[in-house]
């Protein structure tokens, strides 16, 4: 009896200490699909105690593409930066569109610090991929969709946190990068 209620407890202690919340904002990067953009419909605010777009923040994307244009087929070099005076821990995902569909192909370069997410559509940071000082910044590359798949406009979205380091999802900021186009 005793060992059965002492398995028991220790089941529970388990549970309680790698509840997904704390295993997804501390180690995996997002669970995919909080980008705020069209298709996607939410944001880190779901899991980060946090107003969007409110406090010192910042998160810009930026892109090795001329004029903001793309050639179907090509592959371009798409960065993130979060920024914010005084805090050190960020994370982020980020994702392409063209209104109807996902667009384009990413692939990972820095697979130490980021990693694909909702069914390849996007990219999100790993555990070690979270730390700065004042700003933080990822790059992915995009592969633009080929001609026989020729979309027009394409827009990126991003979500970024900027956190405060204290290991809870509450003191954080949640900020969303205006959108990103590219035009074919």
């Amino acid at each position: 009896m005793k060992k059965s209620i002492f398995i028991f407890s220790a089941i529970i202690a388990a549970a309680i200490l790698f509840y997904p919340e704390n295993i997804i904002s501390l180690s995996t990067g997002s669970p995919g699909g909080k980008t705020n953009s069209p298709m996607d419909g939410s944001n880190c605010t779901g899991c980060h105690n946090a107003t969007l777009n409110n406090g010192q923040g910042n998160v810009m994307i930026s892109s090795d593409m001329q004029n903001l244009e793309y050639v179907p087929g090509q592959t371009y070099s798409i960065t993130v930066t979060a920024s914010h005076p005084s805090f050190t821990t960020y994370g982020f995902e980020l994702t392409a569109e063209n209104g109807a569909s996902k667009a384009g192909i990413f692939t990972i370069v820095n697979s130490s610090q980021t990693k694909l997410v909702n069914g390849g559509n996007a990219v999100t940071h790993k555990m070690s991929g979270t730390l700065g000082s004042a700003t933080k910044t990822w790059t992915v590359d995009w592969t633009a969709p080929g001609f026989a798949s020729s979309l027009g406009t394409v827009n990126f979205y991003v979500c970024a946190l900027t956190g405060n380091g204290d290991g809870d999802n509450s003191g954080d900021e949640v900020h969303t990068a205006n959108i990103y186009s590219v035009t074919e």
